[in-house]
């Protein structure tokens, strides 16, 4: 384990999350608004390989297997990316397989993760990008501190159309005093 929330074990993968992995990044509606539309077992296989030998705090992206603690199912997972210009940046992002929405499980994924980064590294600023129109990830960021920031119209080419991106960013000094 690397950070819990009351209902959630955020760990390192292993070969046991290959399969709802790839279940989960092969749903439609989870992929709607990420960079994949299909994902194959290999590209699963290859993703494990390359998380087995990256660590929390390295620069560049960790990702952390989200295990709901009551059933010990894989339920989907966070990253935090630490910039490689400024290892006092990151952006985290944030995948729930979509048998677990709506129960609250993204927000408290992104509260910990946000908690347990401040706390553990020295992050100065956190950011998040999402498509505007994935109201529940803007919903997410927004209970979990973020503050929208700025709209970056059609700035993406996006799968086939130009996309806006909306950017959440949170500070240190934006967590509340402990």
């Amino acid at each position: 384990m690397i950070f819990e929330t009351p209902r959630l074990m955020a760990r390192r993968f292993d070969p046991r999350d290959l399969e709802p992995f790839v279940a989960m990044r092969n749903d439609p509606d989870v992929a709607r608004y990420q960079s994949w539309s299909t994902y194959s077992e290999g590209e699963g296989r290859e993703f494990l390989h390359w998380m087995a030998a990256r660590n929390p705090g390295e620069k560049g992206w960790f990702q952390f297997a989200l295990e709901d603690k009551a059933s010990g199912l894989f339920i989907g997972d966070c990253g935090l990316r630490i910039m490689e210009a400024d290892a006092r940046l990151a952006q985290i992002g944030y995948t729930i397989a979509k048998a677990n929405w709506n129960r609250g499980f993204a927000t408290e994924a992104v509260t910990a993760l946000v908690a347990h980064a401040f706390a553990t590294l020295p992050l100065h600023r956190i950011t998040a990008s999402v498509d505007p129109r994935n109201a529940a990830s803007c919903r997410v960021l927004e209970r979990s501190g973020f503050t929208r920031e700025a709209l970056f119209r059609q700035s993406e080419w996006f799968k086939g159309e130009w996309a806006d991106d909306a950017l959440y960013a949170i500070l240190r000094r934006d967590l509340p005093a402990t």
